[in-house]
C-alpha cells in the first residue's frame, strides 16, 4: 500500500531524531552532550541546527559538515511555515521589510505578536504578503507599513491579494493604488479572483455604466457573492422591462443574489440570526445591499475539518454543492477579539450585542483554534490544545506539538 504523506512535521521530527541520534559523527566528544542538548530543549528557529554548523568539527570534516549545513538550511525554512514567531522575529521583519525604527518596530511587534500567532503566520507569509502589497502598487513603505498588519491578520493570502490586484488593474483599469485596496477588500472576505473579469466586462459593456459604476459595482458584487453569470442571465430579463440600465442592473443584482451558489448564501445580520438574500431583501428594501455587505457571511465545515463558504462548497462540488452543504455543520468562525480572547462567532453575537458585527470585522482572524483561549477553553479542546502557562493567560494555551512543528517532541 502507498506510505502515508510525509507531512513537514513529521519530517522535522525525523531529522530531529537523526541528528540527535548521531551526533557523535558530527562533533568531537567534547560538544556532543551540548550539541544533544541543544537539538532536544530548543526549538529549531533559535537556531538549535545552525549551532551545529559552526562546531570546530567541521573544519577537519567537510562532508559532515556541507550535509548539516543543508539539513539545517532545509529545516529552517520548513518550520518558517508553521513556526511560532517571536517579538524579536516580528520586530526584525518590521525593521527590514517595513522601514520601521528600532522603536517602531518594537512596538508593532509587541502590539501584534499574538495576533499574527493567533492567524499562524510565518516569517516567509509575512515577506510574501508585503511584495504583494507593495510591488507595483505605486504605495510607499510608509503607506504598506500602516496598513501591514491590518491586512495580515484578516488572513489574506499573498497570492490571492497578488490575483486580486493584477486583475483589477489590467482588466478593469483601475490605477495602481486603487487597485490595491479594492484587491484587499476582496481577498479579506474571501471571495474568488477568476471572475473578476467577467464581471467587469458585463458591468462595463453590457451594462454600458462609466468607469467610476462599474469600478464600485465590481467590488461590491463579487464582494456580496454575485457571480456574473447569474448577474447576466437575470440582465437579459430585466432589460427588456426597462431603459433605464441602472434601474435594470438593480433588479438583475436583486435576483442575481438569490440566485448565485445555487441559492445557498446567507449572511448574519444585526439580531445575530442567518438570513438568505430573499430575506436580507424583504426586510431591508432598497438597504438590502448595504446591509448585506456590512454582515458576515455563512460558513460551514466540510469533510477536512476546514470552514469554507457556500461559493467555496459550489466551486469544489458543483452541481452536489446543496447535498453536502445541508449536511455540513455551521462553522464557528473564531476571531480574536480586542481583549485578547478567542470568541466563535456565536459568542461575539452574544457578548457584544448591536455592535457585534463592527467587533467581529475588527477582530483577527484566527487560524489556531487554541489561541486566545482561557484555562477552561484550553482543555475543553484535549485532542488540540495543552495550556503551559506563560504568565498571560491570553496566550497559555498552545497547539499540541502533535500538530505544529514550532516544537518537536
Amino acid at each position: 500500500p502507498p506510505s502515508p504523506p510525509l507531512t513537514t512535521t513529521k519530517l522535522l521530527q525525523h531529522l530531529r531524531k537523526t541528528l540527535t541520534n548521531n551526533a557523535h559523527l558530527l562533533c568531537f566528544p567534547e560538544q556532543q552532550t551540548v550539541a544533544k542538548q541543544s537539538l532536544q530543549d530548543k526549538p529549531l528557529q533559535e537556531k538549535s541546527l545552525l549551532f551545529l554548523c559552526k562546531q570546530p568539527a567541521f573544519a577537519k570534516n567537510k562532508v559532515f559538515g556541507k550535509m548539516v549545513r543543508l539539513t539545517a538550511l532545509l529545516s529552517a525554512s520548513l518550520v518558517g511555515l508553521t513556526a511560532a514567531m517571536t517579538k524579536e522575529s516580528i520586530a526584525e521583519f518590521a525593521r527590514l521589510s517595513l522601514y520601521a525604527n528600532r522603536t517602531e518596530a518594537d512596538k508593532l511587534a509587541a502590539a501584534n505578536v499574538k495576533k499574527v500567532n493567533a492567524a499562524r503566520l510565518s516569517e516567509k507569509h509575512l515577506t510574501d504578503l508585503f511584495w504583494a502589497m507593495y510591488f507595483n502598487t505605486l504605495l510607499s513603505r510608509d503607506e504598506v507599513r500602516a496598513q501591514f498588519f491590518s491586512v495580515a491578520e484578516d488572513g489574506v493570502e499573498p497570492e490571492v491579494l497578488k490575483a486580486f490586484r493584477q486583475s483589477l488593474y489590467y482588466d478593469c483599469d483601475m490605477n495602481a493604488k486603487q487597485a490595491m485596496w479594492a484587491a484587499y477588500e476582496l481577498a479579506g472576505i474571501p471571495v474568488d479572483p477568476a471572475p473578476v473579469k467577467k464581471m467587469w466586462d458585463f458591468l462595463y459593456s453590457s451594462a454600458d455604466l462609466s468607469k467610476p459604476e462599474a469600478h464600485r459595482w465590481v467590488v461590491d458584487l463579487l464582494a456580496a457573492g454575485i457571480e456574473p453569470k447569474a448577474l447576466s442571465e437575470a440582465w437579459t430579463v430585466q432589460k427588456g422591462s426597462t431603459s433605464d440600465n441602472l434601474e435594470a442592473l438593480e433588479k438583475s443584482v436583486y435576483t442575481a443574489a438569490t440566485t448565485s451558489a445555487g441559492g445557498l448564501l446567507a449572511r448574519y445580520a444585526k439580531d445575530g440570526h442567518l438570513y438568505s438574500a430573499l430575506q436580507f431583501q424583504q426586510y431591508y428594501s432598497d438597504a438590502w445591499l448595504v446591509e448585506w455587505l456590512e454582515s458576515p457571511q455563512e460558513k460551514r465545515v466540510a469533510n477536512d475539518g476546514k470552514e469554507y463558504s457556500a461559493q467555496e462548497f459550489q466551486k469544489y462540488y458543483g452541481g452536489n454543492a446543496a447535498s453536502y452543504w445541508n449536511q455540513a455543520s455551521e462553522a464557528p468562525q473564531r476571531r480574536m477579539a480586542e481583549d485578547g480572547q478567542t470568541y466563535t462567532i456565536q459568542e461575539f453575537i452574544a457578548y457584544y450585542k448591536g455592535d457585534w458585527q463592527t467587533k467581529f470585522d475588527k477582530a483577527t482572524f484566527v487560524a489556531d483554534e487554541c489561541a486566545g483561549l482561557n484555562h477552561e477553553g484550553c482543555d475543553g479542546l484535549p485532542q488540540t490544545c495543552q495550556w503551559k502557562w506563560t504568565g498571560d493567560w491570553t496566550d497559555s494555551c498552545v497547539l499540541k506539538s502533535s500538530t505544529t512543528a514550532a516544537f518537536l517532541v
